[in-house]
């Protein structure tokens, strides 16, 4: 079953998210539930302590309504929600960003903003900020943060980032009205009691950075995707693994997401922007395969948090057109590893790592596409096959019998714990 809205992307770059959204998005895993837990979405939505909507229900917003950015200030005792920002410049510079709110710890909402600026050439430079409740201000809408040096303003119809510390000065504004488009990823891509709202994807974002290095500060303009994410239980108990991918053509911009452990899936959800704000957003329910191709188990600190090497996918067309579609997506090199606990302070830190060991990294990827029209093609590897094993794309067929398109992005993958080896 798909559902659909229009778009005025090419034919091929619609082929290219559409792959794309089955190479990466799992169906829903859900991990730990605990017996006689009855939270549901209508529970969830009296916790969000004035928000109108549930956080269930369709992905996109209500007749088209833009999506309800405001922070929840959810109770329940392993309760969080955050906010997460990836701004991709035209200068060159990235910027990876984290608000949180989380009841972990003594008190509640206790408040923690995380940073990097990335400059080519240089090392990550990150830059924190926290508070407990009493010493952080939200505006009454709920919409405005002011934790110490670090602002976000959700306000429509133009949101911003804001870090006023001493080495580091950042102040972007990016496209945030109520038509641009915005998603909430379906329940039933999602394990119980975890939310996700896509609220902005490839937005237009202006203004200037200054990071330690710079003797003054730089004007730049670029793209943004802003996330908020929330769950009443803690989030290592409901995810193991987070794979998202952020990515841009010169006619649209597209946000991928998969939860869960390396394994099958055959359910998918994406989200694709076209230049006129034009959205489609696609349920996958097709026959597919695709296998996971994991980098040698490494040392240090990319031990226990291995970056997925590749995803590699097949997935027929109707049986009269005797075509293929395949795609493979490469992650790496990485550009930035780190352990979100590390800038929160104890006692928090302690209570944090009670239940969960994280790493965030970041890295590049390259989506390559493949349309065949050989009846011949040959088949993916089993599951049980080696990584060295996979065969590439470049060698299944000759250029007369395929199309192929390639496309840069980035891909941040979240572990919640490290994973265990069998």
């Amino acid at each position: 079953m798909t559902e659909r809205r229009t778009v005025s992307a090419s034919p091929l770059s619609s082929l290219l998210f559409g792959l794309m959204a089955c190479l990466l998005i799992s169906a829903p895993l859900s991990r730990g539930h605990a017996q006689g837990e009855e939270e549901d979405s209508r529970g969830l939505a009296r916790e969000a302590s004035g928000s109108a909507r549930e956080p269930g229900g369709p992905s996109q917003a209500a007749s088209g309504a833009a999506l309800d950015p405001a922070a929840r200030l959810l109770e329940s005792g392993p309760a969080s929600e955050y906010w997460t920002l990836f701004i991709d410049l035209d200068s060159g510079h990235r910027i990876t960003q984290r608000f949180l709110l989380t009841n972990a710890g003594p008190g509640r909402h206790t408040a923690v903003a995380i940073g990097h600026l990335i400059e080519p050439g240089r090392a990550p430079y990150r830059y924190e900020n926290g508070r407990r409740r009493s010493r952080w201000t939200l505006s009454e809408d709920r919409l405005f943060f002011d934790i110490a040096a670090s602002h976000l303003d959700l306000h429509r119809p133009r949101g911003e980032l804001r870090i006023s510390k001493e080495d580091v000065q950042i102040q972007l504004f990016f496209e945030f009205g109520a038509s641009q488009p915005s998603a909430r990823v379906p329940r039933d891509r999602l394990p119980e009691d975890y939310s996700i709202d896509l609220l902005a994807v490839g937005a237009e974002t202006y203004g200037t950075i200054r990071g330690p290095w710079m003797p003054e500060p730089i004007e730049t303009r670029g793209r943004v995707w802003l996330l908020h994410t929330w769950t009443t239980r803690a989030e290592s108990d409901a995810i193991g693994r987070r794979v998202e991918l952020f990515g841009t053509t010169a006619e649209t911009a597209f946000y991928g997401l998969r939860i869960g452990d390396a394994g099958v899936a055959d359910r998918s959800w994406h989200f694709v922007r076209s230049g006129s704000d034009e959205i489609t957003e696609d349920q996958v329910h097709v026959p597919a395969r695709w296998l996971e191709a994991p980098i040698p188990e490494g040392t240090g600190e990319s031990r226990g948090y291995p970056l997925p090497g590749r995803f590699v996918g097949s997935f027929p067309e109707r049986e009269e057109s005797g075509a293929a579609r395949r795609g493979e997506i490469t992650i790496g090199p990485e550009w930035l590893r780190y352990d979100p606990l590390d800038p929160i302070p104890q006692p928090f830190r302690w209570f944090f790592r009670r239940t969960t060991r994280p790493r965030e990294v970041w890295a590049d990827a390259r989506i390559e596409v493949t349309l065949s029209t050989s009846p011949d093609t040959p088949s993916l590897p089993n599951a049980g096959e080696r990584a060295s094993e996979i065969p590439s794309n470049s060698n299944r067929e000759t250029d007369d019998e395929t199309a192929h398109r390639s496309v840069k992005g980035v891909a941040s993958i979240t572990f919640l714990n490290p994973i265990e080896r069998r």
